[in-house]
């Protein structure tokens, strides 16, 4: 299952976040573990102004119960099912991806 932190804020639901959603919601399916989504579109300030966040190109997930085995097998699930232009980065307490077309 997958739930949104209420500050959380969506500017462009398009294709890139929605093929993040869609794996970690299957990575939530198969290995029971919770999917927290801790920021998508983040333009207030907590990410650099190169940050592909405010273009609705990043996000930040976590697993349920803060236990770093999860996280690092939903970063693994995610690097083998998101193919380049995404980018899959442990941050150790979240999960960032991000959908970069530029080369």
């Amino acid at each position: 299952m997958i739930q949104f932190k209420p500050e959380v804020r969506i500017g462009s639901f398009g294709p890139p976040i929605a093929l993040v959603l869609d794996a970690a919601a299957r990575w939530s399916l198969t290995s029971g573990v919770g999917v927290e989504i801790n920021s998508i579109n983040d333009s207030h300030g907590a990410h650099s102004t190169m940050s592909l966040h405010k273009l609705d190109l990043a996000i930040d997930l976590d697993t349920v119960g803060d236990r770093s085995e999860d996280l690092q097998a939903l970063a693994r699930y995610l690097g083998h099912w998101l193919a380049a232009p995404f980018q899959v980065i442990n941050e150790g307490d979240h999960v960032h991806v991000e959908h970069d077309p530029t080369p």
